[in-house]
């Protein structure tokens, strides 16, 4: 049996994902793993937020995965990295500060 390595990511996978989706990010485990994500869009937001009260690691886990672009794998598929990047994943969505005054 042959085991793949995953594929190095370069700075033109960055460009490209940058100019595509415009906002990227990496991730970097406490063991050197990395892996690269975008800003998920409404639609999977949306999604995600329905699987919040029956399972509030699948909201972690369908932003993880909907919006992953490459590195190790690992990250993605093993639980532990998901139970790592926690709250972290909600970087992603930077909601801009709005304020509400009763008039």
């Amino acid at each position: 049996m042959t085991v793949e390595k995953p594929v190095a990511i370069t700075k033109d996978h960055i460009d490209a994902w940058k100019q595509k989706y415009k906002d990227v990010f990496k991730l970097t485990a406490t063991d050197g793993k990395v892996g690269y994500c975008r800003k998920p869009n409404r639609d999977e937001v949306s999604y995600a937020m329905t699987l919040i009260t029956g399972d509030p690691l699948a909201y972690h886990e369908t932003i993880l995965k909907s919006t992953w672009l490459g590195g190790d794998d690992e990250i993605l598929n093993d639980k532990s990295y998901l139970y790592g990047l926690g709250a972290q994943l909600d970087k992603l969505l930077e909601a801009k500060k709005v304020e509400v005054e009763k008039l």
